[in-house]
């Protein structure tokens, strides 16, 4: 066997079955009185010493770059070494703060640490120490954010060392001569990378690895960014010195990318919930009612998709920061080796513009139509533009990232955070005084007796009014809450690979990024904007019915009105099928939901945040239609909504077309952070040279029109059936779940229920299109 397919063997037969050793949460380094004595800051790099120091270390038979994360993961909770004191952690909790606040989201600089190394970067931070020294005043915060950075990265460096000293170890150890002399070599490249500047590609991979899991092991889950543009250079310069040949660079970039997996494990019964429901709201008044949902209904519908997805996103493709295009032979090979091994981490998602290559689009679109549900497809000439209407210089727009799963930001600039506000349930509060259906609490405000509205008019004005009361809480609450995550949860190893913030001295989270982006998301679009123009057409326009008498409907979830339900689902336009009476009403939302959400930005004021938008439901759409009761489109009680920007479940009757006719149909430039199209393709509609031709040009009309993202899964009803049936033959079969892919097979049978719902067949034995 060859090497990638030994590693790809490995992975699915040992690595995925293998039950995974959580570590971290029952450490800690506060062992006495001096470590105590130290500030914050201080003892969070002390953790992350620790952490290096006293992790598991393994090298894994056939890899040629090495180095495993600690067990920690988005979907079911953190671990991490304690550094905190019991009086600050009271503190942060008045903020809905713990230790273990960071997220991530934020890609750092990797270019600057393959240029400088770890050792260029300390003499940045000693410099600036220095200089800070030599102030009349010198900033004591400042100081000890210095020397927290210092310790993270001598701490990094002593991973490395523990790595070199292990590969010589394991090389005397080795019985086969070739495998001796690669773990010498990977113990040479462990003692130079990533202490100094890499040399070579092998060196770059293996340092840009070695500081990425350190950052995952730290809780700092990030994004990989633009893996093509950054170590292009070292591929290119051992290419062109004869030194490194196609395989042996096939065989690096395929052990690199397995890395990204190692913590994944498919099977149920192994999986640790280390999850609570306060780890989820952060910077936010411990008893506002944004945090209801979660507080009182809190349930996890994302094991089996989030449980294995660690916010390692990775993009490549784009432009150049000269306007040039960025693909490159790189570009090919990774997108080529991951789609080999059949892996739903990293994330991959591709950068397309209108001189994209076409040699790309074939390969995107022939691995998107055997149903991976990636790469996601970013439109350069939507980003773009809409980048430099936010604010973004246009060089620095031009070289755009997405964060750990789709909201785009620039990387090594950005700190990144966002809301969502979900505007299916505002309207329920319109109809029902601020009242909810699941929970029966009061969350809105009183918008008025339903008899009260004389015309549509009347009672989008109320909706508005919802809309405005919650978008006023959300942004009172991001203002007084979002500078205090620095306090318990500071970042000074990623801190330390930020463009700004050693200048400045100040953490990522606390000033010194130089975007500090706040995206107000959008949720529930699609139902929201179906259930409006049911509401026109139904009670105002033809007078099917009265309000009264709808709300009764849905309160009761239509029980004894199934023909009403019916005559709603069937009867009424829906959005994604390129009909001006819904898309007209989307577009109005659109429009209305960021005019309002800047007025109160303005009101409220925004604190040098940069407040951008997007449309997005990421894996949540199943979670949050639990929160929702029966609403006016036809869909029942608690059922799912639409992902992102996708038409709402089973509605898109009319074909790819339609829909992203109706989703381009508005005024998109706000939603700089992304707007979502999901789509599912029949694999069988699409075969052979054809088929690609059908699929590129369906993308190719995407970005014309100026749609965002698109992410295409191409599966059928009868397959996914199949493997319900029989998982073991489906094993690698990957299905898109809003924000990132999972094994269709591991997922549980509501979701994969929900998921065939989607894929089904029109009357013409073809697959409508759906939203994920």
């Amino acid at each position: 066997m060859k090497r990638i397919e030994k590693i790809k063997q490995r992975m699915f037969d040992v690595e995925f079955q293998k039950k995974k050793t959580w570590w971290g949460e029952d450490e800690s380094i506060l062992t006495d009185d001096t470590v105590l004595s130290e500030p914050l800051v201080v003892r969070k790099a002390l953790a992350i010493e620790y952490t290096m120091r006293n992790m598991p270390i393994e090298i894994k038979q056939d890899e040629l770059v090495v180095g495993i994360c600690t067990m920690s993961s988005v979907g079911m909770g953190q671990t991490f070494v304690d550094y905190a004191t019991p009086e600050e952690k009271a503190e942060a909790a008045q903020s809905c703060y713990t230790i273990k606040s960071v997220w991530g989201h934020h890609p750092p600089n990797f270019d600057k640490l393959l240029r400088l190394g770890l050792r260029g970067i300390r003499e940045e931070v000693t410099n600036r120490e220095r200089k800070e020294l030599n102030l009349d005043r010198p900033d004591t915060d400042k100081l000890n954010l210095f020397r927290a950075m210092l310790i993270s990265l001598n701490a990094v460096s002593c991973l490395a060392q523990r790595y070199a000293q292990l590969a010589l170890k394991e090389a005397q150890q080795a019985d086969d001569r070739i495998r001796r002399e690669e773990l010498i070599e990977i113990a040479d490249i462990c003692g130079r990378v990533p202490e100094n500047p890499a040399q070579t590609f092998h060196e770059a991979l293996q340092s840009m690895w070695l500081t990425y899991m350190a950052f995952q092991s730290t809780l700092e889950w990030l994004p990989v960014a633009r893996a093509d543009q950054y170590l292009y250079p070292f591929f290119k310069h051992d290419r062109e010195q004869g030194r490194l040949s196609a395989e042996r660079a096939e065989e690096l970039v395929t052990s690199w990318l397995a890395k990204f997996s190692e913590k994944v494990q498919v099977n149920s019964d192994d999986w640790e919930d280390h999850l609570k429901p306060e780890d989820l709201r952060e910077g936010c008044d411990p008893e506002d009612v944004t945090a209801i949902f979660l507080r009182d209904n809190f349930e996890d519908y994302n094991y089996g998709s989030s449980s294995n997805h660690f916010l390692m996103n990775m993009i490549i493709g784009g432009q150049t920061p000269d306007g040039e295009d960025a693909s490159n032979e790189l570009t090919e090979l990774i997108l080529e080796c991951w789609a080999y091994l059949e892996v739903i981490s990293p994330v991959l998602s591709v950068r397309l513009h209108k001189n994209t290559p076409q040699t790309l689009l074939d390969r995107c679109a022939a691995i998107l139509r055997c149903g991976s549900g990636e790469p996601a497809l970013y439109n350069d000439d939507f980003f773009i533009p809409a980048l430099v209407e936010a604010g973004v210089p246009l060089r620095e727009a031009r070289d755009y990232s997405n964060d750990g799963c789709w909201e785009v930001l620039i990387p090594g600039k950005s700190n990144f955070s966002y809301v969502f506000i979900e505007v299916l349930q505002m309207l329920e509060y319109a109809l029902f005084r601020g009242r909810s259906l699941v929970r029966g609490h009061q969350e809105g405000i009183d918008t008025g007796d339903l008899k009260c509205f004389a015309s549509f008019e009347e009672f989008y004005s109320a909706f508005l009014q919802q809309l405005a009361n919650q978008v006023e809480r959300t942004i009172r609450n991001k203002m007084k809450h979002h500078r205090r995550r620095w306090k318990i949860a500071p970042s000074p190893l990623l801190a330390t690979m930020m463009d700004d913030c050693i200048e400045k001295g100040l953490d990522v989270s606390n000033g010194g990024a130089r975007y500090d982006i706040f995206a107000v998301c959008m949720t529930g679009l699609s139902n929201c904007a179906d259930s409006l123009a049911a509401i026109k057409m139904a009670v105002f326009d033809q007078h099917w019915l009265t309000l009264e008498q709808l709300a009764g409907a849905l309160e009761h979830n239509f029980k004894g009105q199934e023909s009403l339900r019916q005559a709603l689902l069937m009867k009424i336009p829906k959005f994604g099928n390129d009909e001006a009476f819904c898309d007209d009403i989307a577009a109005r939302l659109l429009g209305d939901f960021t005019a309002v959400t800047r007025q109160k930005a303005n009101e409220i004021g925004n604190d040098g945040l940069m407040i951008t938008f997007g449309i997005a439901t990421y894996e949540n759409y199943a979670r949050f239609g639990r929160n929702i009761g029966a609403s006016a489109d036809g869909r029942l009680y608690r059922e799912p909504i639409g992902s992102n920007y996708s038409p709402s479940l089973g509605m898109d009757m009319r074909g790819p077309t339609a829909a992203i006719n109706s989703v381009t149909h508005a005024n998109l430039l706000p939603y700089s952070t992304g707007a979502p199209l999901d789509l599912y393709l029949n694999a069988n509609e699409v075969q052979g040279e054809e088929g690609i031709h059908r699929v590129t040009g369906l993308i190719r009309s995407f970005m014309e029109l100026g749609g965002t993202i698109l992410t295409i899964t191409g599966v059928s009803e009868d397959l996914l059936r199949d493997a319900q049936e029989h998982p073991e033959k489906h094993r690698s079969m990957r299905v898109r779940m809003g924000g990132f892919s999972a094994y269709f097979v591991e997922l549980s049978p509501n979701i994969q229920n929900t998921i065939i719902k989607r894929a089904k067949m029109d009357g013409l034995g073809n697959e409508v299109i759906n939203q994920q």
